[in-house]
């Protein structure tokens, strides 16, 4: 096995957890352990906000010239720094400071219903010469079809790297193999892999997207991020290390950054919220708040449980009655055989 690039996401998908209030001296710390692990790429933060922008957000949520030129200093040329935008929120000014203050990737969105202006987005990130990963988020509310088009399309645009994100946490192994397989035979630029924990599959999802080809896999210290949480880096470096392929990371290193940040950063190392593990079972998204609120009060359900599952049946009619396919054990196969692609 050549070596797996690892991008940690900490600083990014952590914040979910404490609302991106990470403290300056943290975030320079664990820039400087990731380069004595050997992680070589950290995202570490969004560009003017998360999707939906909220005005309590912290430091990592919309990186400042300050807060890079920190991580910059810390990195030591050792490891690039990587930002998160999404295309509504960013205009060139942005890559300019970006570019100025030593980020070297952008990592940009893509979404099924915004996609021309992801597109056009990734167009001008390379304009200003950056690495451009072409993130394709909530993959298991598309088909395998809509996927590859979008994948196809990234990397016409310009895209370096092509991402899929299981943002739902809805993956099994099975259906990671069958995608990265699928769309390796398509694509040219290299295919990375962004896990979420709901099921407890983080670390056998990414195994599965590695054996099929993927040369990126995303992690986070203490498996910190949205929801249930990321690949934990430990752990990742550990099967690593297990199967003799650690290739110059340093377990010892990444464990010891793990207990530091359990020991710095409040709400780093939970365990999964119940709710986290239906949504993942369930296929639905992290911001379900207000859909499962109007569900309780039109159903009259006390349960959030119990609500879950009311959602996810008015889903499954939903889908039975549009007939589309969504990633699963059972379609996934069968729309590929349709599609003539086994």
């Amino acid at each position: 096995m050549s070596k797996v690039k690892i991008i940690d996401v900490t600083l990014r998908d952590g914040g979910y957890r404490n609302n991106f209030e990470f403290t300056a001296d943290y975030a320079a710390n664990a820039v400087g352990h990731l380069t004595d692990v050997g992680v070589v790429h950290a995202e570490v933060g969004y560009c003017n906000g998360s999707f939906v922008r909220k005005k309590e957000h912290g430091l990592s949520s919309s990186v400042s010239p300050e807060y890079l030129d920190s991580l910059r200093r810390a990195a030591h040329g050792q490891l690039g720094l990587c930002v998160m935008v999404h295309p509504r929120n960013v205009v060139g000014e942005d890559f300019e400071m970006l570019a100025e203050h030593g980020v070297g990737m952008i990592r940009v969105c893509l979404r099924a219903d915004q996609l021309e202006q992801g597109l056009e987005t990734i167009k001008l990130v390379k304009s200003f010469n950056f690495l451009a990963s072409a993130n394709i988020t909530h993959i298991t509310t598309q088909t395998p079809g809509v996927v590859t088009d979008i994948a196809l399309r990234a990397e016409g645009a310009g895209a370096d790297i092509i991402y899929f994100a299981d943002s739902n946490g809805n993956m099994i192994p099975d259906d990671v193999e069958l995608l990265i397989s699928r769309i390796s035979r398509r694509v040219h630029a290299p295919l990375g892999f962004h896990a979420h924990n709901n099921l407890s599959l983080a670390l056998s999802n990414s195994i599965a997207a590695v054996d099929a080809g993927a040369e990126y896999i995303d992690t986070s210290i203490c498996g910190m991020g949205k929801g249930a949480g990321n690949l934990h880096l430990g752990m990742f470096i550990a099967y690593l290390e297990r199967i003799g392929s650690a290739n110059g990371y340093d377990l010892v290193k990444a464990l010891q950054l793990s207990e530091y940040t359990a020991e710095s950063v409040p709400l780093s190392s939970l365990p999964a919220p119940l709710m986290d593990v239906m949504l993942g079972a369930y296929n639905l998204p992290f911001d379900v708040s207000q859909r499962l609120e109007d569900t309780m009060s039109r159903l009259q359900i006390n349960s959030t449980f119990q609500a879950l599952r009311a959602m996810h049946e008015q889903d499954l009619f939903a889908r039975h009655a549009a007939r589309p396919t969504v990633i699963s054990r059972a379609s996934f196969p069968a729309r590929l055989s349709a599609e003539g692609k086994m």
